[in-house]
């Protein structure tokens, strides 16, 4: 038996998401807080995160383990020195460790010998952007922001999809508030799955994740 949580981490992602969206969706007071919208728009944005991260490990260490290379195994699609490349990168790393998950996307091609994807374009700079607001709700610090002052995170994110509906009308500041809503984990989804499917197609690979999402995720959708 063989694990795979990038699976659940994608599923947990998409599923927080439409809850999220569903009490943006729902009419009440505006602007109001809600502890359960703000706990689970979170966790969508970390779930993609970790998704982006496992999703990468998980075909690494196959290939150092010498898992799933041949009939319909994961890594059956790639040649004995693309996977000879990864296992090796994957020992120098000691598993990946201290390393940006986009990195690792990077990495896969370049051990199958392929283009490495352009770090000033997407679906790149958005997966960066994804784990760098990950990064902030994971090791999140306090501070102190005035209504008037722009968050480091607003000056990267405004306008890249739509704010907290329950938050209309509000005068906090754009970060977390209005910009931790659907808008935000929404674009979390797409970033993780653009980088990891761009990488994948290239590879000619099919892993964990997209077997069971074609299969009806074992008959629980998001």
């Amino acid at each position: 038996m063989r694990n795979y949580f990038s699976t659940n981490f994608l599923w947990t992602a998409m599923h927080t998401s439409r809850l999220v969206g569903e009490f943006e969706a729902a009419e009440g007071e505006r602007p109001r807080f809600e502890m359960a919208h703000r706990s689970l728009a979170a966790a969508s944005v970390i779930a993609s995160g970790a998704f982006l991260e496992a999703a990468a490990s998980e075909l690494f260490q196959d290939a150092h383990d010498g898992h799933g290379l041949r009939e319909d195994g994961y890594l059956s699609p790639l040649s004995p020195p693309t996977v000879a490349s990864m296992a090796m990168v994957w020992r120098a790393t000691k598993n990946g460790r201290n390393t940006d998950p986009v990195e690792k996307w990077q990495w896969m091609l370049e051990c199958a010998g392929l283009p490495p994807l352009d770090r000033g374009a997407q679906p790149f700079q958005d997966a960066a952007l994804l784990v760098r607001i990950r990064n902030a709700l994971v090791h999140f610090k306090p501070e102190n922001i005035a209504a008037d002052e722009e968050h480091e995170l607003e000056k990267r994110l405004r306008g890249k999809f739509p704010s907290n509906q329950l938050m209309n009308g509000s005068g906090n500041p754009w970060w977390p508030d209005h910009g931790l809503g659907h808008g935000c984990t929404e674009c979390a989804i797409h970033s993780a799955r653009a980088l990891a499917e761009r990488v994948l197609d290239a590879l000619a690979v099919t892993p964990n994740y997209r077997r069971i999402e074609e299969a009806g995720w074992n008959g629980t959708v998001p």
